[in-house]
């Protein structure tokens, strides 16, 4: 056997071995997709079930704060704040029609 014949024999189990190693790659690639897929589509799955429970929790927390603002801001400035004006109900308006 010369020299040529070992170099080529060589490099057949060279290109082998590299041959296995990308197919265990490849299979391994596409279980990590696979994973990955399934991993995403619960993460949605959990992250939208957080939102609707935590909604009104979070809503409460903006009112409070936002009320906790107001009344700092009042109590810096010495400025009461405005209040919203209480509507009238259209039954109250009508009384004072008639009594008119």
């Amino acid at each position: 056997m010369n020299f040529q014949e070992k170099v080529f024999k060589a490099t057949d189990r060279l290109r082998e071995r590299a041959a296995r190693r990308v197919e265990g790659l490849r299979q391994s690639l596409v279980v990590l997709n696979k994973a990955g897929r399934e991993l995403n589509q619960v993460a949605r799955l959990h992250a939208g079930r957080f939102v609707k429970q935590n909604s009104p929790l979070v809503s409460a927390a903006r009112k409070d704060v936002a009320e906790l603002a107001r009344n700092t801001f009042a109590t810096l400035t010495g400025t009461p704040t405005a209040k919203k004006p209480v509507r009238k109900t259209a039954t109250t308006r009508n009384r004072r029609r008639k009594a008119a």
